[in-house]
C-alpha cells in the first residue's frame, strides 16, 4: 500500500488526547511539522519528548485561531468535551467546531479533517452502520447530540466549497490511552478479573494507529463533504469476544461470564417517557468497506492492537506502583 502524501505543516486540536497524541506521532514520522493548541491546564505528558510547536488559544476565538493556523497546509480538528454540563458540551463541541473550521478556511488550509464519532451513525434495524447513516438513536446522550450538531456544522461549511471531510472513528485501542477512554477502562477491568459493562449489541474496535493514519489519508485522498468511517471490518465485537481478546493478549484466564447489561458512560441512556424503560444504542457495529476502498485504509489485526494496549496499560500500572 503506497504511503499517503504527508502535509508539510499541520495544525492539530486535541493533540493531548488518546487519538490526538497518536496522530501527532504519525504526522511526525511522516515528516510533517506539527503545530497544536493546548489549554494552560492540559496534561501534556502524552506529548513529552516530541518536537511539536505548542500554542495556547481560546477554542472559540476565531481571530486567535486564524493567527495560529496561518501557514499550515492541513487542519485536523479533534478537540471535544466528552462530559460536563450540556451548555459546556455544546459550547466546545458545536461552537468550538464552527470557530476552528472557520479559522482554518480563512487561513487557506488545503484540507480540513473534522473528527466526528461513531455514535452519530446508526440504522433503525440495528444492522452495522455505514458512512452516510447519519442518525441519532432515541435516548442519545448530550455528548452524542452535540457531536451530531457539530458534524452538521461541518457539512454545512463543506457545502459552501470548504475542503472539509468528516471522519467517524470507532472505539480505538492501543498505546497512549492515558485517561483512559471507555475502551481502555474495559481493558483494565478485564486485567483486574472483572467483566466490563456493555451495550445491547456489538461495538466496533480498531487499532488507534489506524485511526491516526485514516485521518492523514482522509486529508490526502478524501473528498470534501464526504464522511469516512475509521473502523475495522473485523472489529464488531460482543462483550465475550472483547474479553477473550484482552485475556489472550494478557495471557490470563477469561473472567467468568455473567448475564449483565450495561451502557457506555458517554452514551448514557435516558429513560423513555413513552415506555418508562431505558433506551440507548442498539449497536455500535459498523461496516467500513467503502472507506477502506476509497482511502486504502489500513486494517491492523485486532490481536495486535489489544496486545499493544495491554502492554501499555501494564507498563503504566508498574510505573504507578
Amino acid at each position: 500500500m503506497p504511503e499517503p502524501n504527508f502535509p508539510k505543516r499541520a495544525f492539530v486540536t486535541g493533540a493531548t488526547g488518546f487519538v490526538g497524541s497518536n496522530l501527532v506521532r504519525v504526522l511526525l514520522a511522516g515528516g510533517t511539522e506539527v503545530r497544536a493548541i493546548v489549554r494552560d491546564d492540559s496534561d501534556r505528558s502524552g506529548l513529552a519528548g516530541l518536537e511539536i510547536d505548542l500554542r495556547t488559544a481560546d477554542l472559540l476565538d476565531i481571530a486567535a485561531l486564524e493567527s495560529v493556523i496561518h501557514g499550515c497546509d492541513v487542519c485536523f480538528h479533534l478537540a471535544a468535551a466528552i462530559s460536563g454540563e450540556s451548555a459546556a458540551l455544546y459550547r466546545t463541541n458545536v461552537e468550538g467546531t464552527r470557530a476552528v473550521l472557520t479559522a482554518a478556511i480563512r487561513s487557506g488550509c488545503s484540507a480540513i479533517v473534522h473528527t466526528g464519532t461513531m455514535g452519530t451513525l446508526s440504522r433503525q434495524d440495528g444492522s452495522p452502520a455505514r458512512e452516510n447513516d447519519h442518525r441519532l438513536e432515541p435516548g442519545a446522550s448530550e455528548y452524542v447530540k452535540s457531536k451530531f450538531e457539530a458534524e452538521t456544522v461541518a457539512r454545512e461549511l463543506a457545502r459552501t466549497g470548504a475542503p472539509i471531510r468528516i471522519v467517524h472513528p470507532s472505539a480505538p485501542v492501543g498505546r497512549w490511552d492515558r485517561v483512559p477512554t471507555v475502551s481502555g477502562k474495559r481493558i483494565v477491568e478485564v486485567l483486574s478479573g472483572k467483566l466490563p459493562r456493555w451495550i445491547q449489541g456489538k461495538i466496533n474496535h480498531i487499532h488507534v494507529a489506524d485511526v491516526a493514519m485514516g485521518m492523514v489519508l482522509a486529508a490526502a485522498r478524501g473528498r470534501p463533504c464526504e464522511s469516512y468511517l475509521l473502523a475495522n471490518k473485523e472489529g464488531n465485537l460482543t462483550r465475550e469476544e472483547f474479553v477473550r481478546l484482552v485475556s489472550s493478549a494478557a495471557g490470563i484466564p477469561v473472567p467468568r461470564m455473567q448475564r449483565r447489561r450495561g451502557f457506555l458512560s458517554w452514551l448514557a441512556p435516558r429513560p423513555s417517557p413513552s415506555t418508562g424503560g431505558v433506551t440507548g444504542p442498539k449497536s455500535l457495529a459498523c461496516d467500513p468497506t467503502w472507506t477502506i476502498s476509497q482511502l486504502q485504509f489500513p486494517q491492523t489485526p485486532l490481536d495486535q492492537a489489544f496486545h499493544e494496549a495491554v502492554e501499555w496499560f501494564r507498563n503504566q500500572l508498574r510505573e504507578d506502583s
